[in-house]
């Protein structure tokens, strides 16, 4: 990776976080350029899930990319705290 695109990770990671909240964690953000022309970010985060939860997004630009994970990072939050609330339920 160039050192822009470390600027570039670094950067989505701080915009992540917090909306995330506090009980993921970024633990990982892997950037690829598949081809020319496509480019594959990976984030991993840590949770208490037993597994870590992953997103992965692909497409033609960082910004559309980087775009759509941080509009999915709310409704990864809210799953993970509904997986929370049910793997809490003792039957």
């Amino acid at each position: 990776m160039s050192d822009a695109d470390d600027r570039f990770v670094e950067s989505l990671a701080a915009e992540l976080q917090p909306l995330l909240g506090p009980r993921l964690r970024v633990r990982a953000i892997d950037l690829e350029r598949p081809t020319e022309d496509e480019v594959r970010i990976t984030v991993t985060m840590d949770s208490s899930a037993e597994k870590p939860i992953v997103m992965i997004e692909e497409g033609d630009s960082l910004t559309e990319v980087a775009a759509r994970l941080l509009g999915r990072a709310p409704e990864v939050r809210l799953a993970d705290g509904l997986r929370e609330i049910i793997d809490g339920v003792t039957v």
